[in-house]
């Protein structure tokens, strides 16, 4: 018996129900017991589930399945958001708690953010940094960057923009963001991601970077924003 067979038979019985989401898997004990193997060929087997995401571990419990309850990020029905795709959200994400973690009115901004926005040489950009939490642990990490010449001096450079948002403040400046553009990349996290949103070994995350204009096609907000892919899903409508 291999350790891919024992991941295997594992799998199919958290897929058939056998195991539900947070239910305890056998033990190495129980797995060299039950399908007499080696502890390492046991916990080869474990290790494969909880690559594929579908398990955790809890250092001195054991190993569970995981539970996956996403957060539905709906852009469909032309919805937009406050300011990144953080605030489209339905009832099943209830319960984030919104951190600003640094505001710079003024910075320099890097060579691709600089083309995206259209500034020119020395234009400088408003940053703003937040992070989502779903119950205390860290899902969304966000920076947005806007020109600063429409941002800079607004409720935008603040620690609190105000109700509504930046888009509602960029609405009443005159910069009203209507058209949307995204680029969405799943990929592994970075160590600092790893750390920042206490990702789960084996979890993706999906990078999103959507730039908002104006109905003339103005560019007025890059944002970036990272999601913890084992806690969101995302929604489109796609018209034929």
């Amino acid at each position: 018996m291999t350790a891919a067979s024992i991941a295997k038979d594992l799998r199919a019985a958290i897929r058939s129900g056998t195991y539900k989401p947070g239910d305890r898997l056998p033990s190495e004990a129980a797995l060299m017991s039950n399908y007499g193997v080696a502890r390492m060929t046991a916990r080869h087997g474990l290790s494969m589930l909880k690559d594929e995401g579908l398990t955790v571990t809890r250092h001195g419990s054991g190993v569970f399945v995981r539970a996956f309850e996403p957060i539905v990020r709906d852009s469909t029905g032309g919805k937009v958001d406050d300011s990144t795709v953080t605030a489209e959200i339905d009832e099943t994400g209830a319960g984030l708690v919104v951190r600003t973690l640094a505001v710079t009115a003024e910075a320099e901004p890097s060579e691709k953010i600089r083309t995206t926005l259209g500034l020119a040489k020395g234009d400088k950009v408003t940053v703003r940094e937040r992070l989502h939490l779903r119950e205390r642990k860290p899902v969304l990490f966000a920076t947005s960057y806007l020109p600063a010449s429409i941002a800079a001096g607004t409720p935008i450079a603040d620690q609190d923009v105000g109700p509504g948002g930046t888009h509602a403040r960029l609405t009443e400046a005159g910069h009203a963001p209507v058209r949307f553009r995204e680029d969405v990349v799943a990929r592994m996290p970075t160590i600092e991601e790893i750390e920042e949103l206490r990702i789960e070994p084996g979890t993706p995350v999906l990078s999103v970077t959507r730039t908002a204009s104006t109905k003339d096609g103005k560019p007025v907000e890059v944002s970036h924003v990272v999601l913890d892919a084992g806690e969101f899903m995302l929604r489109y409508d796609i018209d034929g």
